[in-house]
Parts: C-alpha cells; sequence; structure tokens
C-alpha cells in the first residue's frame, strides 16, 4: 500500500530520552518531516545519576541547524515537577502538545533478586510508567479539546524474562497496562496510544560482550530504524490503538496478550489442578481479548453463562 508522504507540519511532539539514542532518532525524523519537538532529557548516566543538560541542548540545536523546530527541556522525568514541565515547555514554546513519545528510561546493573535495590526499583518505576502516565494526565485534556493525540510509550522484550532484570521489566511492564487502559479512554477523542517494544544499538547494548552477535546487532539495528515505525503511529496516518509492536531491523511485528481455552472440573482439589496442568498448559485455542470487557464475555461463554 502506498499514499503520500507523511509529515507533521503544525504539530508539536514531547519525545523524552531525546538526547541520545532512540529518542534522538525519534526527534530528528519527526522534525526532519515538519514537526515541532520537545528535546526532552536530563542527560542522565545509566544509573539515573549525572544529570545534564548538555544532550537536550545539542540535540535541539542539532534541530534548529538543519531549520526544524526545537527546543529542549532537562527536567527529571522522575519527579511531577520534571514529567509536568516536559508538557509545560511543549505548550508555552509551541502552544500546542499533539503527540508524546516516552523512550527515557534508566537501566542500572543487573541483580539477582537478593542485590536489587529500592533505590533501581523506584527510579524505574517512576522515570517509565509514572512519568508516562503524569506526561499523559498534563497533555490529556488539551489533545480532547483539539480531538487529536498520539502517545507512544516504550515495553521491552525483557518482559518475557530475562535474570538480573526484575526493576527493569516491572517497569517496563507496567507500560503495557497504560498503553491497553489509554486507548480505550482515547479512542473517541482521536487519541492513539500504543507501544513500541525496540531493538535498538544504544546506550543499553554496550554492554554486549564482543561477538559475531554483537557485530551483528550493532549493523542491523541502528535506532532510525525503530524510529520511523514511531513516527508512523505518532502521525495522523495511523488509526492503530491499543497496540504494542517489535521493531528492529526493519522488521515489524505485533506483540499480544492471549488466553488460552483452559480446563475445567480442576477447581475442587489440589490434585485436581495438578493433574490438569498439562492441558492448561497447552499451546492450542487461544483467543486474543481487545480489552477486559471482551475477554469477560468470551470466559463467560467457556462457562455457559452470559455476563449480566
Amino acid at each position: 500500500m502506498t499514499g503520500s508522504e507523511i509529515r507533521f507540519d503544525g504539530r508539536a511532539y514531547v519525545v523524552t530520552g531525546a538526547g541520545r539514542g532512540l529518542g534522538r532518532a525519534q526527534a530528528i525524523i519527526l522534525a526532519a518531516r515538519g514537526a515541532k519537538v520537545v528535546v526532552a532529557d536530563n542527560g542522565s548516566a545509566m544509573d539515573g545519576g549525572e544529570a545534564s543538560a548538555g544532550p537536550a541542548e545539542q540535540v535541539a540545536a542539532e534541530i534548529r541547524d538543519a531549520g526544524g523546530e526545537a527546543v529542549a527541556s532537562a527536567g527529571d522525568l522522575s519527579t511531577l515537577e520534571g514529567a509536568n514541565g516536559a508538557i509545560e515547555a511543549c505548550l508555552d514554546a509551541f502552544g500546542t502538545i499533539d503527540g508524546v513519545a516516552h523512550y527515557a528510561s534508566t537501566c542500572p546493573d543487573l541483580k539477582g533478586p537478593i542485590e536489587m535495590e529500592d533505590r533501581d526499583i523506584e527510579l524505574l518505576l517512576a522515570v517509565n510508567p509514572l512519568a508516562g502516565m503524569r506526561m499523559a494526565r498534563a497533555a490529556w485534556p488539551h489533545m480532547v479539546r483539539q480531538g487529536f493525540g498520539r502517545f507512544i510509550f516504550c515495553p521491552s522484550a525483557a518482559v518475557y524474562g530475562a535474570q538480573g532484570s526484575a526493576p527493569y521489566a516491572a517497569a517496563k511492564a507496567a507500560h503495557i497496562g497504560v498503553i491497553r487502559c489509554l486507548a480505550l479512554e482515547g479512542a473517541n477523542s482521536n487519541i492513539r496510544v500504543n507501544g513500541v517494544l525496540p531493538s535498538a544499538n544504544t546506550r543499553m547494548t554496550e554492554s554486549f560482550l564482543p561477538s559475531t552477535y554483537g557485530q551483528w546487532f550493532f549493523q542491523q539495528m541502528p535506532p532510525e530504524r525503530v524510529a520511523v515505525a514511531g513516527a508512523f503511529l505518532l502521525s495522523e496516518a495511523s488509526e492503530v490503538n491499543g497496540e504494542m509492536f517489535a521493531v528492529g531491523g526493519g522488521r515489524i511485528a505485533r506483540v499480544t496478550f492471549a488466553e488460552g481455552e483452559g480446563v475445567f472440573d480442576a477447581g475442587d482439589s489440589i490434585e485436581a489442578v495438578r493433574d490438569a496442568m498439562p492441558a492448561a498448559l497447552a499451546d492450542t485455542s487461544w483467543s486474543y481479548p481487545a480489552d477486559l470487557p471482551e475477554r469477560t464475555i468470551k470466559v463467560s461463554a467457556l462457562f455457559g453463562q452470559e455476563p449480566g
């Protein structure tokens, strides 16, 4: 399917984590297609320390030097002031807020269940879903009034399970609930909310040990090959809503929830549950509910009951 060039003229977007890596690539591609961009990044190290306004200011200057419109916002998204400030920066500079691409995250050193620290857990949750919800709350009334809004949140393939990554994966998995619920909230106001699980060569992949795979990944997975998908989901051309996509290296694939048909007569004893487990784990008869009401209808039907 082909069509006219997708552009963002007159639209204004906040891109978090835009001082480097994937966020930077997203900000630049949006600006190159006519968007006004807030480059939101506090410039911190991967553990959340050593904040600096330099990276955001540098990318904003790069966009302006190329003829685009951009301002920097170096607030700490882990705070209420910083998250709200990113949206306020967009409204102050451009008079509107049309979309948010929330890529910012920290990535402390990998730790097992005994070594993980409260500081890492709290920071990851604050920068990821809490900042995302705060920015959505600040932008929402403006988007409802104008009848347009686009959000991208950034879960991670770590949600499939990765040793030493429980705090990171928990923070990223929380985005999934935010995406699915906000997509429903905004559907009638032309607000679309989606997620991108990226594979991209960024600071998070610098720890890869030297290997043939690492060399291939660094060459095949530049952040720009994720940012093009992000740009589409942020555009007026996209009506996709409440979805998540694994994106990287030119590949895009839907990621979704599924629920098996299950096993009946397994609720009378512990032993019945034990005996039913192989069938409950069987990789067959999947359904893909779009939301909780649809799931309720489908499960009720398995019991021969209509939800009232």
